[in-house]
């Protein structure tokens, strides 16, 4: 049976979103982040936005000397998570084999359904449609044999369109394209390609495995396999997510430890949040800290007992930070990450167990707060800066609250 892949990317989905609350921004330079007069990235531009340079995690001071005229939008993360849901819900209905690799991107497995969906280009091309129809917003799709190739070709369509790789074309389809467009390949690997003169994807094609192999060993594997459009791994639906991570930019390097400690507070809450969002527990939780003004540390810990709890991750990021940072140094950039997922049950320390169960039915409560009215409505009193009064939200008759 030919496998039937879709890859569905949300076009500019943030802005789409913005554009679909506020119709006056259609048309216009839009740019979701960090405040333009700060030292944050961008995270999403329209395509207006784009003709000038500008694209996401782009310093916002450039994007806003490149696009000076934009508008310039912070953003509403529980928004997009609420488009995102009835995203899921229209791909679920096509086929139950669905990855969300992230909030505006998803692989759709077709393959055994054209009984029901038809072939996989008429299947593509009812689900923009059907996307278009039932939430306002665009994507473009790419329909192949495999993920890389799918994946590559809903990029080739952008914006609002499908292309489909017939079954036997993956290679020619790829070989004319750069490898930089093949996913995996980064700055690090692309030089060093270079140096051995493949520029293309038809390069690595044409170099040969066993060549390959004597630079690069076993990641000579997957350049071949991925050149010629093969998946060699396998693609276990909701089990791709390798790391979650949040990080933030500070507006002035600092050294105060109250306030990396509320932040570093706040980013774990947010990690844990994705994680239980998604249904991961985490056996690893990392921290990477920016000293100014660009030395980069990055520190990891392994858990005997995976988590999604906030508390935990906080704890052990503060650990590492503790251990990390020095006297009087300035810090420019923090982030949390959680690492080696998994989903699997495991058998919790019984001496834990209670303790454990409260936490996460307290996390969960907090969660649905979050998920009606927002992240910032609800937060551990740990990242509030003390004499600031807390984002308050009402819930039936009662304010809710959390404590540490």
């Amino acid at each position: 049976m030919v496998k039937q892949i879709l890859h569905v990317d949300m076009d500019a989905f943030y802005v789409s979103v913005e554009e679909l609350e506020n119709p006056w921004l259609r048309g216009k330079a839009v740019i979701v982040g960090a405040d333009p007069d700060g030292r944050g990235v961008v995270t999403a531009a329209s395509y207006e936005a784009r003709k000038f340079g500008v694209h996401s995690a782009q310093p916002i001071g450039k994007a806003k000397a490149l696009c000076p005229h934009a508008v310039f939008l912070r953003g509403n993360y529980a928004r997009y998570h609420q488009y995102s849901e009835r995203i899921y819900k229209v791909f679920g209905d096509f086929t139950p084999a669905v990855e969300m690799v992230s909030i505006d991107e998803a692989y759709l497995d077709l393959t055994g359904s054209e009984r029901l969906n038809g072939p996989a280009f008429c299947a593509a091309d009812r689900l923009i449609r059907t996307v278009k129809d039932k939430t306002g917003l665009n994507c473009s799709v790419g329909a192949a044999t495999s993920h890389v190739v799918a994946k590559i070709a809903s990029d080739q369509a952008k914006p609002h369109g499908l292309l489909y790789i017939l079954p036997g074309r993956e290679a020619a389809f790829l070989a004319p394209l750069p490898v930089r467009r093949m996913p995996g390949i980064g700055k690090v690997t692309e030089p060093e390609l270079a140096a051995l003169g493949i520029w293309s994807i038809g390069d690595i094609q044409a170099f040969g495995l066993e060549r390959l192999r004597e630079r690069f060993g076993k990641y000579s594997e997957w350049l071949h396999a991925k050149s010629h459009g093969e998946d060699i791994e396998a693609y276990r639906y909701g089990e791709e997510t390798k790391q979650i991570s949040h990080e933030t930019t500070f507006e002035r390097d600092t050294d105060d430890a109250g306030e990396l400690e509320r932040t570093l507070s706040l980013l774990s809450q947010r990690v844990a949040g994705r994680l239980r969002e998604h249904g991961f527990y985490a056996r690893t939780v990392g921290l990477k800290i920016r000293f100014a003004p660009f030395r980069t540390v990055t520190r990891d810990v392994t858990l005997e007992e995976p988590t999604q709890l906030d508390a935990v991750i906080f704890a052990q990021a503060l650990r590492l930070l503790q251990n990390v940072i020095q006297p009087g140094s300035k810090v420019r950039l923090l982030g949390v990450r959680a690492a080696h997922l998994e989903r699997r049950s495991f058998q919790r320390n019984l001496l834990d167990a209670p303790e454990h169960d409260r936490l996460d039915r307290l996390a969960r409560a907090a969660d649905a707060v979050r998920n009606k009215f927002g992240f910032e409505s609800l937060r551990l009193a740990r990242s509030i800066e003390p004499g600031k009064e807390p984002s308050k939200k009402v819930v039936g008759a009662r304010r809710v609250e959390t404590r540490p």
